[in-house]
């Protein structure tokens, strides 16, 4: 089934409310249920706890649900969401200073990160560290990467993730 995501008429100002960030965890969620085998298994607060206390911090609210309700086991483009663990992890040994990877390639070289100061999503590769802004924030990462998941820009592929379909024009998402 493909969705038509309207992008005329009455578009929001500001950013996104609590309600249409879970909206957009939920549509994300249904898609890879209905598009993959992924055993998507549920997380739970108590996954959370150790890394907002290893960054010090509450970690963004949409990430927190996406750790919750899927342990976050999605596929971002060809990058894997990873768990509340392995965040922890990246996060203790010193590799991401002000930064919260939320996925990364098979070979955890290249991440897309949160910025902790900022809130914009960013690449980060094991070479040059920090590089380029993808989204404001990760709510707008999510609801753009949602929108073309929706709109049948992406097949996913067993072990590699989500593929752009030639000739659909996708966005910009690494």
């Amino acid at each position: 089934m493909i969705v038509t995501v309207a992008e005329d008429g009455n578009r929001r100002k500001g950013g996104m409310t609590p309600g249409e960030a879970e909206q957009s965890v939920n549509d994300i969620i249904a898609w890879f249920k209905r598009s993959s085998d992924a055993d998507m298994s549920e997380g739970s607060e108590e996954d959370v706890q150790p890394l907002e206390k290893a960054i010090g911090n509450e970690i963004d609210s949409t990430l927190a649900l996406l750790l919750q309700t899927c342990s976050n086991q999605i596929w971002y483009g060809e990058k894997k969401g990873l768990d509340a663990s392995k965040i922890t992890e990246f996060c203790m040994d010193g590799k991401f200073e002000e930064l919260l990877p939320f996925c990364a390639d098979e070979g955890e070289e290249d991440f897309l990160v949160i910025d902790l100061k900022t809130d914009e999503v960013k690449e980060w590769d094991d070479t040059d560290g920090v590089g380029d802004s993808v989204a404001t924030s990760f709510n707008d990462y999510l609801e753009d990467y949602r929108n073309d998941l929706l709109a049948g820009k992406f097949e996913y592929v067993e072990d590699c993730g989500c593929l752009e379909k030639a000739g659909a024009g996708g966005g910009n998402h690494k």
